[in-house]
């Protein structure tokens, strides 16, 4: 996506620049994600729309950044009609909330991403804080390093080569370009991490197997969710290259949420330290070290049911799934034996054929409940839990909580299948705890959607935003949030808009993965009053950068299979006046 009126101008600028001569060849550059101040989520190969990409190294109390301001605007400026974003990048690890004041402070307008690890600084090769790297984005190569200019505009050799670079970018014909590399004034930054890692690399045995245990071997088993079991060194030096592509783009540990906004049990959160230590250890050649010992081999893992043998099982129709084609939902119904009102504690779901289980959800349903009646003769429909991508485990309702089934009610599933290749049979199994004690509240999920209403992304559309909200009208405790969207999900956030106006985030998913959906659980569950307004807010990507979006050249609309949307929040709760 090359911007044509540019070609012939950069053309004759680069046989003006002609006598600039390049000192190394193009770097390669790996990808890598961020959030910024603001949480929003950048990813270096989803601006392949972009001729070029220009970041400059930022740090609190730095006086290069503080001088070269008016330059950074005036290098936009100059370029304002070309394919180029511009970004700023604080190197420094300081927290979010000192970089936001600080940008806002000295009026820096391009968005400020947070490298806590620095890792990405270390990637791009940056030290000090007022150097400007241009990439070309869509190559994934660097093609300028160095200061941003010298002195006045005209004739300036350091502006001269940032022309060069940018003016090659924007001919489209980068692939023998090379890296202009020039020593930059600016502000040294230490790098503990990386200074640590180089005189002695991270050890396998006592460093990495313990991180991996921690994080990772959970679902990287045999016979786990994820593409290979971690059992070894010889299958985690195997596998690094990849390892280390999904940690510097955030893709894992899965279900990781934006840090700065609450704390979620699930949110499998990973430590700058422990992603320097495996990144560092990667760019070492994975070594073995001299232990012999395999810390990774023999490990158990809880198999079944999580709780122990639960109260009841009920099982999913026995339903043979076929290696190809079009699976609609299903809707079975599952009588119970109760012959008293219940309440439930825990539920959990095992399916016997993970693979094509897409999602199921279970609600309580009336005696007489039917899909072929009209919906306002079903009865009541209430939420008892759900299976989706990342919920492998048992979901324990909070302590002095529980779901209702009164007597006679029925289980009703909503069945999503998928074809894998080849035909199997799936009979979920569904295990349901039961409380000993009526419990002091009823624990209740409210699902806030469009129901696909008025759904519709434009072809192309990279950020196309919607909103829905929800008020309470009695006071609530909060517990959880899930957003749900498809293949063409970007982000989504939640937040609450309180009686007086006032408003507080409540989470930021900023890199939505359909193929892990959680709910994230808040460690410390919220109270909000009555006339508390939650609103969630979420992006669509249906644009041809988005592997998801199934054909980026025709609108999407809302439905329920995989390659139509939805747009729906999730909320747990209970009422604190009730019981």
């Amino acid at each position: 996506m090359r911007i044509k009126h540019w070609k012939s101008l950069a053309t004759g600028l680069l046989a003006t620049l002609a006598y600039v001569s390049p000192t190394q060849a193009a770097d390669p550059i790996g990808n890598f994600a961020l959030l910024d101040v603001k949480g929003d989520f950048h990813q270096l190969n989803k601006y392949g729309y972009q001729d070029a990409l220009v970041i400059v190294a930022q740090a609190n109390g730095c006086e290069a950044n503080y001088e070269d301001n008016f330059k950074y605007k005036l290098l936009e400026t100059d370029y304002k009609n070309a394919n180029i974003s511009y970004l700023m990048l604080n190197i420094a690890g300081e927290s979010r909330d000192a970089v936001r004041q600080e940008a806002e402070t000295f009026d820096y307008e391009w968005p400020m991403l947070i490298d806590s690890s620095q890792l990405v600084a270390e990637s791009l090769g940056i030290t000090k804080a007022g150097e400007v790297v241009i990439i070309d984005p869509q190559r994934m190569q660097i093609l300028y390093r160095g200061p941003v200019q010298s002195g006045a505009r005209a004739n300036d050799p350091v502006r001269m080569k940032i022309d060069t670079a940018l003016e090659t970018a924007l001919t489209g014909d980068t692939r023998s370009a090379e890296t202009i590399a020039m020593a930059a004034d600016g502000c040294e930054v230490a790098f503990p991490g990386k200074q640590m890692h180089a005189s002695s690399a991270p050890d396998y045995v006592n460093d990495i197997a313990p991180i991996l245990k921690e994080q990772c071997v959970d679902c990287h088993r045999k016979g786990g969710i994820a593409p290979f079991a971690m059992d070894s060194h010889q299958m985690v030096m195997g596998w690094s290259t990849m390892m280390r592509e999904t940690l510097m783009t955030k893709r894992m540990p899965p279900a990781q949420v934006d840090p700065d906004i609450k704390h979620f049990q699930n949110a499998r959160y990973i430590s700058d330290e422990d992603l320097q230590t495996l990144v560092h250890w990667i760019d070492a050649g994975a070594p073995r070290g001299d232990n012999m010992v395999e810390p990774l081999a023999g490990l158990t893992f809880q198999e079944g049911w999580d709780l122990g043998e639960p109260d009841l099982v009920v099982y999913a129709e026995d339903f043979v799934v076929p290696a190809t084609g079009v699976i609609d939902y299903r809707y079975p119904i599952i009588d119970l034996p109760f012959e008293d009102d219940v309440w439930v504690k825990a539920v959990q779901f095992v399916p016997q054929e993970r693979s094509v289980v897409h999602h199921m959800i279970a609600s309580i349903v009336e005696p007489q409940y039917s899909r072929e009646l009209e919906a306002e003769e079903r009865g009541e429909v209430r939420f008892l839990e759900g299976y989706a991508p990342g919920k492998e485990a048992a979901t324990v309702f909070p302590e002095g909580t529980g779901v209702l089934i009164p007597k006679g009610y029925k289980i009703r599933l909503d069945s999503h299948y998928t074809t894998m290749g080849k035909e199997v049979r799936d009979r979920t199994a569904i295990g349901i705890y039961l409380s000993d004690e009526v419990p002091e509240h009823e624990f209740r999920t409210y699902r806030l959607s469009h129901e696909g209403q008025n759904l519709v992304i434009p072809a192309g559309e990279m950020d196309h935003r919607m909103y829905a909200s929800y008020t309470f009208d009695k006071e609530v405790t909060l517990f959880a949030f899930r957003p749900h969207m498809h293949t063409r999900g970007k982000d989504m956030r939640f937040k609450v808009i309180y009686p007086d106006h006032s408003s507080e985030d409540l989470i930021n998913v900023a890199n939505y993965n359909f193929n892990w959906q959680p709910t994230y659980r808040l460690t410390d569950p919220l109270v909000i009053p009555a006339g508390s307004r939650v609103v969630i807010d979420g992006a669509f990507d249906n644009s041809e950068f988005n592997p998801g979006a199934v054909d980026p050249s025709v609108d999407s609309l809302g439905g329920l299979q995989t390659w139509d949307e939805m747009f729906a929040g999730y909320l747990t709760y209970t009422y604190n006046d009730e019981m």
